[in-house]
């Protein structure tokens, strides 16, 4: 039997007349002051709602507190829940305009979706409702738990530091409860939700940016460095991993309770690597962590900006409320100015039902701090998922009436990361503010990689976030979202078309600027934005520099920009902003709605400019009827059941949008056809078909937009296990994944989740690429014909042991180099870690070392074995004809003799590209070149030769007409495979100038294989670069210099590449559509191929036998001589030599002819040997000179 808490009601009457009308706004509905003439106390009720006839100052409410009365909420308008002492003297109340004393009752205790017995579905489950039951803040939690469990309710969660408790009743026991004394407010269970950060980069576009898809765009904010000041030093988390640096913390505690700095840093920048639904907005940015102290921007900066190019900060921390244009407020809008690129970022704060001395009562001018009220830094507001504004969000406007907060991000219930490797749910600007940071990281890349490498002005950049902004609530900007929620996908579509300009204005100038709309343009936004210099710390208002702005369109008519009232009531305050001139923003925006198409001419007047001439920057923006899906855009992996918010952008209407999906990329399937008129999100149950040609499309009044792309919905793999057998050796398994055609496996490499192996079991035994790590992250995705589904949770193992605990199993790959070069790398796959190796190449020759490269000198067809051994066993394996050499033919060589010994010779080959060698195993070379001198000799000797080198083979674009392009300052790289072992030989540039340029071949890591520094000159040019490149992937052909000045196409490129069998060239360093090509053109390889060996030998021979040889082919006359001597020969003449008769070379000259005269008068009297090489002969003649 439950006990049932019943309470007998007393009543104390104090009559106070009042004539004001007031009204207190509940959740469960509005409570009318009007009809109630007294102040009444009821005995045994100790909470009331206290109504005032004006929101009292600080001082009467402590005054209040002394006659017995506990604050403990604010309710709108000008009330607060009370706990009321029964010792209070009533009475007393009525000096300090008290009007009303309400007891709370039951029925304002239910939130409006759990009243008249209408629940909501997710709360009810076999005929109990789960409700989430608030207690007042002064309620001591563990007694009402004490008293439900009595009752027998079923306590499914309790939180001591909300005063809350979640749990499962039966229907008619919700009215016992809400009667209870000691609750405040019962509402039901969440909806369900999504345990991620996915709903924050959809809200904000940020995936539109960064998209799974080969032909999207790609800006995860890779190569921008972003400051993070915050509660301590990060991690340990492998979200962070390889992009994270520390070393300058200091002054804050690194203790692991300390997670605010954990959660923000994941929100900026993490991987997903953990979770992949959990990644951060710039998901490939660089972070400096640093303390939440002041004075880190005066120690920090400008070096970090200098020196490590960092651009952008967040920061989530207050500095008092409403504090005005402060110090600090100057000092980060000087920095601003003195750094173009900085930007800095700063929650707006969680104060939003505060007063904070503005004058306009509780709810506005409570930003938290006088850095966020900075002219020229952005201050962010906290939004849901759904683009609700969160009631904690501080509202403007600044002290002096400027608009703040600036822009709008979520930052309610933001899933990110904390310590050690996890993630939780939190609420605040604090969440927000990283949001901006982040998407600000992604437009700084996309601005890089639109602009040659160079850095954006921040003024533009802020511009551009706040003009492409959507617009929420009242029309135009507002103080509570600024100019509206952040929409990066409108962002970087002006700076991708370029409307955007810049000027400058002096005191009493006028600028005019034409912007011409195009046709079926529903609405043009056009802001003029400055980076206003710092301001006067002892002034009122902040702004120093006041531009005036207006826009006259094709029929004559102005516009004025958008203007707020910032009169200190609320209703002022709560207003939509109507038109004419700003005097205390550095920032101006026009609207015109259904604008005719034509020229618009905007007027730019410097109205107070005390300080010089002013920058600033004009941006513009077209909205049409299109609407444009948002997500699900593609390469997306969803999972069937699960709940996702479709969104689009699209401009306001009167019309509902229709929805519709595909599993089969031909037949459509309604989801909806009343998604609202304004809404811009859809929450949609995944179908349960697995398919990899999913997709949605959204339509309204004929205009329709569909995924750019086809996305995958496949389950994600569950009870995932690893077994770690060996440091090197590791098994994986998982259940099997309903429709799934093969998984895939990764582990946590230098940086991200690497991919190890394909496989269509659901095990798999990995062979760990570094066995010294021993600790590491493992997942598995399953995919559908070779579609991705999303990737399961990742786990963390460890090796077994240190070391191996099996017998080892042999196994070993051939990485195919040239057949032509002999040149053979061996890879062992061996398991168990085996720590001995036996290789025997099939030449005779062997080889101890794990993974050996060998050279085979003679063609032929090898078998290869491998011996391996640990101290738990042994084993080995035979491949037969695993390895085919097919050398180059053996070049020709001549001998060459001699009469006399000692003496020198001179062998010969008809190619120029060969190497001499002792014997056919040497490894080195003794010379190159067609012509070898040997050291002196005294017996017949043979020395060996072979030819090296291969075909030549063009390709590449030949020359920069492909598409459009510019020269380009910076490091542009195109990244390539190479199949086989070979050189760059050459390729053609265009310069814009002369300049010293270092070219550089690159690893896949970015590590330097071979350079080489040309001075090039202005134009056309072929360069000798003569790189070697071995086989591998993504290798990369670049700069060094930043300052190169090379001309790349922008467009035009098609990928892949290739040469022959030998590289392909697979894509650029773009992060943008895979379309540029850079710098290089019409290339050159050559493949490194080797020949079998000739032979050419010294021959010593009698003197008397010189005489004879080829006497009838060869003349030398006159013989003996004085001047001159004639030879001639039926074969041509390819090379002469003269030497004395100790065997000194006196004479040697190449030929091409068959009759040659020598001069010898300078010669000694004298014996010499005169050598003759001809086409198919070594001839060697006496010669007598007097």
């Amino acid at each position: 039997m439950k006990k049932i808490f019943l309470f007998v009601l007393t009543l104390t009457v104090f009559h106070f007349g009042f004539a004001q009308e007031n009204t207190i706004k509940l959740k469960s509905g509005e409570i009318s002051l009007n009809t109630i003439k007294q102040l009444d106390r009821f005995d045994n009720i100790k909470y009331y709602f206290m109504s005032f006839s004006a929101v009292p100052t600080i001082e009467k409410r402590n005054q209040i507190a002394k006659l017995g009365v506990t604050f403990l909420e604010y309710i709108p308008n000008n009330t607060y829940v009370v706990n009321l002492d029964q010792q209070c003297d009533l009475s007393a109340l009525k000096n300090y305009d008290v009007i009303s004393l309400l007891p709370i009752e039951g029925k304002h205790k239910l939130d409006p979706k759990i009243q008249n017995n209408n629940f909501p579905e997710w709360a009810v489950n076999d005929g109990e409702l789960s409700v989430k039951v608030l207690l007042y803040k002064d309620v001591n939690t563990s007694v009402i738990e004490e008293i439900f469990k009595n009752n027998g309710y079923k306590i499914d969660e309790i939180s001591f530091s909300s005063n809350r408790l979640t749990i499962t009743i039966k229907f008619n026991d919700l009215a016992i409860i809400a009667n209870m004394s000691s609750v405040w407010y019962i509402e039901p269970i969440d909806p369900p939700s999504l345990k991620e950060n996915k709903t924050g980069r959809t809200l904000h576009r940020s995936n539109t940016i960064n998209t799974k898809y080969a032909s999207g765009r790609h800006y995860n904010g890779e190569g921008i460095n972003i400051m993070m000041q915050d509660d301590g030093i990060i991690g340990p988390h492998i979200d962070y991993q390889g992009r994270i640096n520390q070393t300058s913390f200091g002054g804050s505690s690194n203790n692991l309770s300390n997670t605010h700095g954990d959660h923000v840093a994941g929100t900026i920048m993490g991987s997903g690597n953990l979770d992949p639904i959990a990644a951060g907005m710039a998901n490939a940015a660089f972070l400096y962590v640093y303390d939440a102290s002041n004075n880190n921007y005066s120690t920090a900066f400008p070096d970090l900006y200098i020196d490590d190019n960092v651009v952008i900060t967040s920061k989530s921390y207050s500095n008092g409320c409403n504090a005005g244009y402060t110090s600090l407020s100057q000092e980060l809008d000087q920095q601003i100015n003195l750094h173009p690129a900085l930007i800095h970022v700063f929650s707006a704060g969680n104060s939003g039902s505060d007063d904070c001395g503005y004058g306009a009562g509780s709810g506005w001018g409570n930003v938290t701090g006088g850095h966020k009220q900075g002219k020229n830094v952005i201050a962010v507001s906290s939004l849901t998922s759904t683009s609700e504004l969160a009631n904690y969000s501080s509202r403007g406007p600044a002290a002096d009436g400027r608009i703040k907060p600036d822009i709008g991000a979520k930052g309610s219930n933001v899933n990110s990361t904390v310590p050690t490797n996890d993630y939780n749910s939190a609420s605040g600007t604090s969440m927000s503010c990283p949001g901006i940071a982040g998407v600000m990281g992604q437009l700084y890349q996309g601005y890089k990689e639109l602009n040659f490498g160079v850095n954006p002005n921040s003024a533009l950049m802020k511009g551009v976030l706040l003009n492409s902004a959507d617009d929420l609530e009242n029309p135009g900007p507002d103080f509570k979202h600024g100019w509206g929620e952040v929409n990066a996908f409108q962002a970087i579509k002006i700076l991708e078309n370029n409307q955007y300009l810049n000027s400058s204005i002096s005191q009493g100038g006028n600028n005019t600027h034409t912007i011409t709309v195009p046709p079926a343009t529903i609405q043009l936004n056009v802001m003029v934005y400055w980076h206003d210099i710092e301001g006067s710390v002892n002034a009122a208002p902040a702004l120093v520099n006041d531009l005036d702005i207006n826009m006259t369109n094709v029929n004559g008519l102005t516009a004025y920009p958008w203007l707020l009232d910032t009169t200190a009531n609320s209703t002022a305050l709560n207003s939509n902003a109507t038109y004419g001139n700003d005097h205390i923003n550095n920032m101006e925006q026009i609207t015109i709605d259904n604008p005719a198409s034509g020229n618009y001419v905007l007027s730019v007047d410097g109205f107070t400019i005390p300080f010089g001439a002013q920058e600033y920057w004009v941006i513009y923006q077209y909205i049409t009827e299109e609407v444009e899906l948002t997500y699900p855009i593609g390469g997306e992996g969803f999972v069937p059941g699960e709940n996702e918010l479709i969104r689009w952008d699209a401009a306001k209407g009167n019309t509902p949008f229709t929805l519709e999906y595909t599993t089969d990329g031909l037949t459509w399937s309604l989801i909806t056809n009343s998604a609202g008129v304004n809404s811009r999100h859809y929450n949609w149950t995944v179908p349960n078909t697995v398919t990899k040609q999913a997709k949605v499309r959204i339509s309204r009044n004929g205009n329709i937009d569909e995924s750019d792309a086809y996305f995958t919905i496949v389950s994600v793999p569950q009870s995932i296990s690893v077994n770690w057998i060996c440091p090197d050796s590791i098994y994986v398994s998982w259940n099997i994944v309903s429709g799934a055609t093969d998984y895939e496996v990764s582990m946590l490499g230098n940086i991200y989740m690497d991919s190890m192996t394909t496989t269509t079991a659901t095990t798999a035994l990995i062979i760990n690429p570094n066995p010294a790590i021993t600790d590491s992250w493992f997942s598995v995705c399953a995919k559908f014909n070779g579609a991705k589904g999303r990737r399961a949770v990742a786990i963390n193992a460890q090796a077994i042991n240190n070391y191996c605990i099996a017998s080892p199993l042999a196994f070993f790959s051939v990485l195919d180099s040239s057949l032509c070069s002999g040149n053979i790398s061996f890879i062992d796959e061996s398991f168990h870690q085996p720590n001995y190796w036996s290789w025997n190449f099939g030449d005779g020759t062997y080889s101890n070392l794990q993974n050996p490269n060998h050279t085979y000198l003679n063609d032929g067809i090898y078998d290869v074995s491998l011996f391996i051994s640990n101290v738990l066993g042994q084993d080995s394996i035979f491949q037969s004809g695993i390895v085919t050499i097919n050398l180059l033919p053996a070049p020709t060589a001549y001998n060459d003799t001699s009469y006399i010994s000692p003496a020198i010779f001179t062998l010969s080959s008809t190619s120029n590209d060969v190497n001499w060698y002792t014997d056919t195993v040497a490894s080195i070379p003794i010379a190159s070149g067609s012509l070898f001198v040997t050291p002196l000799l005294s017996n017949t000797t043979s020395y060996y030769v072979r030819e090296f080198g291969g075909p030549l083979v063009n390709g590449g674009p030949l020359d920069t007409s492909i598409g459009t392009g510019d020269y380009y300052y910076g490091d542009k790289y195109l990244i390539f495979d190479s199949y086989v072992a070979c050189n760059l030989i050459s390729t053609d540039i265009y310069a814009e100038q002369s300049e010293t340029i270092i070219f550089e071949l690159r690893d896949n890591t970015g590590i330097v294989i071979d350079d080489t520094t040309i001075l090039v000159s202005g134009g056309y040019q072929t360069l000798y670069l003569d790189f070697y490149i071995p086989v591998g992937t993504d290798f990369q052909l670049g700069i060094a210099n930043t300052n190169g000045g090379l001309y790349k196409n922008n467009n035009g490129a098609i990928f892949p590449y290739n040469f022959g069998n030998l590289i392909s060239i697979t894509g650029a360093n773009n992060s943008g559509t895979q379309n540029n090509w850079y710098n290089y053109y019409n290339m050159q390889f050559k493949e490194d191929c080797i020949s079998n060996f000739s032979k050419a030998t010294a021959v010593f021979m009698l003197p008397s036998a010189v005489e004879s040889v080829d006497n009838n082919k060869l003349l030398i006359y006159p013989n003996p001589a004085t001047n001159f001597i004639n030879i001639s020969n039926n074969e041509t003449i390819y090379s002469i030599s003269i030497s004395d008769i100790k065997g000194s070379l006196i004479f040697s000259k190449s030929y091409q002819e068959n009759n040659i005269s020598i001069d010898v008068s300078k010669f000694d009297v004298g014996i010499y040997t005169v050598k003759v090489v001809s086409m198919y002969s070594s001839s060697v003649q006496k010669l007598i000179i007097e």
